[in-house]
């Protein structure tokens, strides 16, 4: 699979790299980084007046910042984090403390809160913007104190993988990558030992394996433990264009933690070891 755009946002464009072979689901190398900022807000899509937030962020917005750095159209990615073509692990780095906090908005409906200017007689340009004199709407909204993520991140797509890379490897972005919200702006740090690192694949016959990240479709696979909690959120895994707008296409439960690692049955789960750490990649 190729990306003709991601190419075209390649800071080296000249270079070329090979990108990781997945094989159920278990890439052969993978490029890590880790995002961190001080607030994070990964709306949850289940709440409509109370805006609350995932705690880890879903796999649908992982891409979504990703692509931020290579540059990729909003609805251009999508293919390339296909979970068949792609595979992503998260793990969350220090702890998930989250704070509630009001924010006053300008209405943003264009039919109640928008003023208009121009074009009279019917000849001319209108512009329409939100009413600013008007009342502000009050939002309670909730946010992850000091994020922290480490990500592991595999694409079949060589032009994404090659841009990706050589944007990590610089320490550049072509769009502000931000943990939810444009506001959030999010820093990206990568290894003293580089960018791209070999994935050697874990067994899974083994009753009970200890996993470093988050695990995917957690709920039958997760073996709880005395004395240690976990959290367990159901999130957006993958998406695709619809139209003029975009839909979820596939959820998945991920089970976490900010302690230490999780225990899990292998079954079903797609299991690398990066660096000493086993990663679930989805």
């Amino acid at each position: 699979m190729t990306n003709a755009n991601a190419g075209a946002m390649d800071p080296a464009p000249d270079r070329s790299e090979a990108p990781p072979e997945l094989t159920d689901g278990v890439p052969d190398s993978c490029l890590v980084c880790t995002v961190r900022g001080d607030w994070a807000h990964f709306r949850r899509i289940d709440r409509t007046v109370t805006k609350q937030t995932y705690r880890l962020p879903p796999r649908t917005t992982v891409a979504g910042l990703l692509a931020a750095i290579v540059g990729v159209g909003r609805d251009e990615y999508y293919d390339v984090f296909d979970p068949a073509v792609s595979a992503v692990g998260i793990e969350a780095v220090g702890d998930l403390r989250t704070m509630t906090q009001p924010s006053l908005g300008v209405g943003t409906n264009p039919k109640e809160t928008f003023g208009t200017v121009g074009k009279t007689r019917g000849k001319g340009i209108s512009v329409s913007f939100p009413d600013t004199t008007d009342n502000r709407q009050i939002h309670s909204y909730e946010y992850i104190v000091d994020p922290a993520y480490r990500l592991y991140i595999a694409v079949e797509d060589e032009a994404f993988h090659t841009a990706l890379k050589h944007h990590l490897e610089r320490g550049t972005s072509h769009y502000p990558p931000s943990l939810g919200l444009s506001e959030l702006l999010a820093r990206v740090e990568t290894p003293e030992s580089g960018v791209e690192h070999d994935v050697t694949a874990v067994s899974t016959d083994d009753e009970t394996v200890t996993v470093d990240s988050a695990i995917p479709e957690a709920v039958e696979t997760i073996i709880p433990s005395a004395g240690a909690s976990h959290h367990v959120e159901r999130l957006p895994a993958a998406m695709e264009a619809d139209g003029r707008n975009r839909r979820t296409t596939e959820f998945t439960d991920y089970a976490f933690t900010d302690e230490d690692a999780l225990k899990a049955s292998g079954d079903g789960l797609s299991l690398g070891e990066v660096d000493g750490r086993t990663i679930a990649f989805y």
